[in-house]
C-alpha cells in the first residue's frame, strides 16, 4: 500500500469507516511512520474543533480561532487529497454551524417586541409583535390598534415576508370595534428567515395569496 494511500485512509479511520483489514494495515503503518502519525494528530485536532463547534453556539472568537486552525495547524499540499479535504471540510462546516447559530439567535432574539408601522392605507394604525419558539413552531402574539374597519367579506392576515416576494402566512384575524385586538398566531420556526412583517387586508375570495394591501409593516432586522 503506497504512502499516499495510507494518508488517504486517515480521514475514514477517524470516522470509523475502514474495514477491519484496512484498519489493521493502517495501524501497522502508523507504528513505523512518524509523518503519518503527525498528520493523524493534526486531523484529530481538526475533528475535535468541529465537534466542539457542533456542540454549542460559537463564542465571539470562533471565526479567528477556527480559521487559524484551518490555515495553520492543518497544512495543505496539492499532492495530498486528505490534507486538502480537512481544511475545506472544516471551513464548510464552520459556515453551516454559523448559519444554524444565526438562525437560532434570530429565533431567541425575536422574542423581543417588534413595533409595526402604519402604511398609507391605514395611517392611524399601529401594532406590536412578540414571539417565542415552542417546539417546532413559533408562537406569535400580535397586538394591533386603530386598524380600518373591514367589510363583511374581508379579514386581516399576518405574514412573514422576504424582499424577493416570498411569504409565509401566520394566520388571519378580525379586529374589534375601534380597530383594536390582540391575537395569538402560529408560524413554523423556519419563518425567521423571512425578516419582514406584514399585516394585510384580504378579500374573502378563496385566494390564499397576499393581496399586497399592507396596513402594518415591521422588520425583524431592526432588533
Amino acid at each position: 500500500m503506497s504512502e499516499d494511500r495510507f494518508e488517504g485512509l486517515l480521514g475514514p479511520y477517524l470516522l470509523g469507516e475502514l474495514s477491519v483489514e484496512e484498519e489493521r494495515e493502517l495501524e501497522d503503518h502508523l507504528a513505523g511512520c512518524s509523518e503519518c502519525r503527525d498528520e493523524l494528530v493534526r486531523a484529530r485536532q481538526a475533528h475535535a474543533v468541529l465537534q466542539e463547534l457542533a456542540a454549542g453556539g460559537p463564542p465571539p472568537e470562533l471565526k479567528a480561532r477556527v480559521l487559524a486552525r484551518v490555515r495553520g495547524e492543518i497544512p495543505a499540499r496539492s499532492r495530498d487529497g486528505w490534507r486538502l479535504w480537512v481544511p475545506a471540510a472544516a471551513a464548510l462546516l464552520l459556515v453551516a454551524i454559523l448559519g444554524i447559530w444565526l438562525i437560532q439567535s434570530t429565533i431567541r432574539d425575536s422574542s423581543d417586541e417588534v413595533a409595526l408601522s402604519a402604511t398609507a392605507l391605514a395611517p392611524k394604525a399601529s401594532g406590536d409583535l412578540r414571539g417565542e419558539k415552542k417546539g417546532e413552531n413559533f408562537q406569535i402574539e400580535l397586538e394591533v390598534r386603530e386598524l380600518p374597519r373591514l367589510h363583511k367579506d374581508e379579514y386581516y392576515e399576518m405574514w412573514y415576508a422576504r424582499e424577493d416576494g416570498g411569504r409565509i402566512s401566520c394566520g388571519t384575524f378580525r379586529a374589534q370595534p375601534g380597530g383594536q385586538t390582540t391575537v395569538n398566531l402560529t408560524a413554523p420556526a423556519s419563518a425567521v428567515s423571512y425578516p419582514i412583517i406584514e399585516v394585510t387586508r384580504e378579500p374573502d375570495d378563496g385566494d390564499p395569496g397576499s393581496s399586497s394591501e399592507k396596513v402594518l409593516v415591521g422588520d425583524l432586522r431592526s432588533l
